[in-house]
């Protein structure tokens, strides 16, 4: 094993609760007044600095500063706790640096609309009795949690609990848990699988096996283009004023980003095991870096493609999901390896839709396990050049 690095998980969970309600709306009101005097005099609560490197003049917070000029006020004023007007400090900080700092908001403005409120690790705890869930917040008392997934117990069991953030959504209160966890970082070996990605299928494998998972791209365009569009077309010119149009039209890019979530949460899990029961420590991805800049130059609907494709998404679940089992990931160049002839390395092919024939020695595949076994190969290359 090489380095560590932490791993970061979120639990949601519900709660009913009238006191963690009027919790949330001080906090916020408090986070927003903070933010609002610390844009108004910045010098007051931070020094200005200038960055070698960059070239700029940059703005950093002082909280010692902020503490001395806010914690009175937010402790009788909002009715926080102690811990919970600290947090407020502290985020405010965060948010007024990023606002002053960003070069494109000329005016440092500032808008916090929804009702949210965060602690550290240190002023909550989360216990469980029998099929109960509570949850006790520092100076506030014990809640009992309504909605929970019982299957966290079990996959999280061994990690140390992180900040709490809980949002307000009506009446119910939302908890999102952070739980993290250090796991050493496996050293890649010549015992690699790889993954190519593309619209229609996602396929993992090497020279001895191979597995494909449709992609659902094309339910959502086609629920962008039935649902989304159509709806924007009807009401072309008031679509964007009535709220209930407005929701409707939400409701369905919330279903999509459900469905991208869902899809790239279970495929990546779903490739990690299947590399770690065949016994592989090391999957192999593509390195898509400059592929963002390619897309300016496509046409509308190729672009569309990429944009609901979320592979940059995918990859990251993977990385995570394979950190987590203790296998590593490498990332090389995937430039020609649909189109390179795995036996010849012949770049004189053709093409008979996802076939490849190699015109030099008659070689036959489909494209994408053709992808993957150049993928490995390339891989390979490059372990033996570093011996």
């Amino acid at each position: 094993m090489g380095d560590e690095v932490s791993l970061t998980g979120v639990v949601e969970m519900t709660v009913r609760a009238e006191p963690l309600v009027q919790l949330i709306r001080n906090y916020t009101n408090a986070l927003r007044f903070v933010v609002h005097e610390v844009l108004r005099k910045p010098s007051e609560y931070g020094r200005w600095r200038y960055i070698k490197r960059s070239k700029r003049i940059k703005w950093e917070h002082d909280l010692r500063r902020i503490h001395h000029g806010f914690y009175e006020v937010l402790k009788c004023r909002f009715n926080l706790t102690p811990k919970f007007a600290i947090g407020c400090e502290r985020e405010a900080s965060m948010i007024a640096k990023s606002v002053i700092n960003n070069e494109n908001n000329g005016e440092n403005r500032c808008v916090i609309k929804s009702y949210r409120a965060r602690c550290d690790y240190q002023s909550y705890s989360v216990k469980f009795e029998g099929d109960k869930c509570y949850l006790r917040l520092q100076g506030l008392g014990e809640f009992e949690v309504n909605g929970f997934n019982k299957k966290w117990l079990d996959k999280y069991k061994d990690w140390r609990f992180g900040d709490l953030i809980m949002k307000l959504r009506g009446t119910v209160v939302k908890l999102y848990v952070t739980l993290k966890k250090v796991v050493g970082i496996a050293n890649p070996s010549e015992k690699a699988v790889a993954v190519d990605l593309n619209f229609e299928e996602v396929v993992i494998g090497n020279h001895e096996f191979e597995a494909r998972f449709r992609t659902p791209l094309r339910k959502i365009i086609h629920l962008k283009k039935n649902h989304i569009e159509k709806t924007q077309k009807k009401y072309n010119r008031k679509w964007g004023y009535v709220k209930g149009i407005r929701n409707a039209i939400s409701r369905w890019w919330k279903r999509i980003n459900g469905i991208t979530n869902d899809f790239v949460k279970q495929v990546s899990r779903r490739i990690v095991l299947f590399a770690k029961e065949r016994g592989y420590d090391t999957i192999v991805l593509e390195d898509l870096n400059g592929l963002k800049d390619e897309q300016a130059k496509l046409k509308k609907t190729w672009r569309e493609r990429f944009a609901f494709f979320a592979y940059r998404k995918l990859q990251n679940w993977i990385e995570w999901q394979a950190k987590k089992e203790g296998l590593a990931v490498v990332y090389v160049n995937p430039a020609n390896t649909s189109k390179t002839c795995p036996k010849c390395k012949s770049l004189n092919t053709e093409f008979r839709e996802r076939i490849l024939i190699c015109k030099n020695c008659g070689f036959t595949m489909n494209r994408d396990s053709v992808a993957v076994i150049n993928l490995v190969n390339r891989w390979l290359s490059i372990l033996r050049c570093a011996v």
